[in-house]
């Protein structure tokens, strides 16, 4: 989460501690003037709702990478291991140009990208396919047989759907912050009317110090990024 976010939502957070405080409640909950308890009520349901925008947005995509990578080292042992034998029946049938589509070291599949390698082994699925549609009994003597044209299919199929994943993730987290922004925008908007209502408390003792607290709470505190700027607390 951004800096910018962090600093003002600990800001949200420090005032709806204070209006949950009980011994501030009876200064301003329902007294004059009651439109601050109206606006303090429709607070705290917008501060939760940034709350659970901002856990959205730091939904970690690790996972999702790592789980990519070992689908991605499954496919290619799989692909490797099964093209080295459905390559060597294409060359003892003469096959050579079957055979060189299909043959690839080890390194070569490994450095493959998503799409390349996703394709690749579909090519090689497609392969392994038709020589077992016309020749299952001539493939056995090199270990292939359907089993390997299904495993195939497996591996590649769990690879191709993780491949998009984590760009998925990344892009759901820009949208989260897109709505950030408006939400933020709304609490402010809503808490700058509660500044200017606020002051009106100050005509007794409590009142006065529920006032300056208020105006404390209402600080956004650096955490190590400058925020945008917030409209000031009132200070009359």
């Amino acid at each position: 989460m951004k800096n910018e976010f962090a600093n003002r939502q600990n800001m949200h957070l420090a005032v709806l501690a204070l209006l949950a405080d009980p011994a501030y409640q009876p200064v301003w909950k329902d007294q004059v003037p009651v439109l601050f308890t109206t606006r303090a009520t429709a607070l705290r349901p917008k501060v939760e709702a940034i709350s659970a925008l901002i856990s959205g947005q730091q939904a970690d995509t690790t996972g999702f990478s790592g789980d990519k990578d070992r689908e991605e080292q499954e496919l290619e042992d799989c692909a490797h291991e099964i093209g080295e034998a459905l390559v060597d029946w294409f060359h003892d049938q003469g096959r050579l140009a079957d055979a060189a589509a299909i043959d690839l070291a080890p390194s070569t599949w490994q450095g493959l990208r998503d799409v390349e390698l996703i394709a690749k082994a579909k090519l090689l699925h497609g392969k392994l396919t038709a020589a077992l549609a016309t020749s299952a009994a001539a493939l056995v003597p090199y270990g292939l047989d359907a089993s390997d044209a299904t495993l195939l299919a497996k591996e590649t199929e769990d690879y191709e759907k993780l491949v998009a994943t984590p760009a998925a993730a990344i892009s759901g987290r820009r949208a989260l912050t897109q709505a950030l922004r408006p939400a933020f925008r709304e609490v402010s908007e809503l808490l700058t009317k509660m500044d200017r209502l606020v002051l009106r408390f100050r005509k007794t003792e409590p009142g006065a110090r529920f006032a300056a607290a208020w105006k404390a709470a209402r600080i956004v505190r650096d955490l190590g990024e400058a925020a945008p700027a917030e409209p000031a607390p009132p200070t009359a």
